[in-house]
């Protein structure tokens, strides 16, 4: 574990263990819209103060709520705060950080945490590992061989290809967090995400999907455990839009 993922890990654990003590009314308030295009809340606002008192002396930072903060830097820091904060606000425990180290342009290391039940994951180099939040304790993360179901982020906005998918009895889940969802590629048999795309939401969680298969267009983004099944899910997708 680098400098880097360590003090990422420390401030998540600051932030897990405010967000342990029960919810405050404040953390749903918002207020502007921030440079990702949503309306900032006030867990967002937390978190992201948290991560950048931690993180700014590592580089630039660019953070989905305030935007550049700090002096122009070959190394930038893209966070997101809170992955899923209407999960959050709603109580919906499916919600997390996203945060990307990037060094002329690349992705070097990234970590997404997941704030509601403490899974840490990190990749540096080629090794993506898992562990939980409060311990030090990790291991390399493999596919899982009998997943059920995979991942379809934002379904209820493409209607016609959800029903695509149940047509063809390809099971999937919609749960609002796409950050974590990539985190958890490996273990589900497919994660789809349509639409425009936000680098605050994909920079740490894409580079995390390494080793499977991978399909990217404007508004489409397939990842899934094989060659055969990306396909067939591109191909149904294209078949919806006619």
């Amino acid at each position: 574990m680098t400098p880097f993922v360590k003090e990422v890990q420390s401030a998540a654990r600051k932030l897990y263990a405010i967000l342990s003590k029960g919810w405050h009314y404040s953390y749903s308030v918002h207020s502007d819209i921030g440079a990702g295009g949503d309306r900032t809340a006030g867990i967002d606002s937390l978190a992201e103060t948290i991560y950048i008192d931690a993180l700014n002396k590592f580089g630039q930072i660019d953070s989905e709520e305030s935007g550049i903060i700090g002096c122009n830097s070959a190394t930038k820091i893209i966070i997101d705060p809170i992955d899923g904060s209407d999960n959050a606000i709603s109580g919906f425990p499916y919600y997390g950080s996203s945060i990307a180290l990037e060094r002329d342009g690349k992705v070097k290391e990234a970590v997404v945490v997941n704030l509601a039940n403490g899974d840490f994951f990190y990749k540096i180099d080629s090794a993506l590992m898992r562990g939980k939040l409060n311990s030090d304790n990790f291991e390399p993360v493999i596919k899982r061989k009998d997943a059920m179901v995979g991942i379809f982020e934002k379904a209820y906005a493409y209607p016609v290809l959800s029903q695509a998918l149940l047509s063809k009895n390809i099971k999937f889940r919609s749960p609002g967090a796409v950050a974590l969802s990539l985190a958890y590629a490996h273990n589900v048999n497919f994660v789809i995400f349509a639409g425009p795309r936000r680098r605050y939401d994909f920079a740490a969680a894409l580079c995390m999907c390494e080793g499977l298969e991978i399909i990217e267009e404007d508004e489409l983004l397939i990842v899934a455990k094989s060659s055969q099944l990306a396909q067939n899910l591109h191909h149904l997708a294209l078949a919806q839009k006619g």
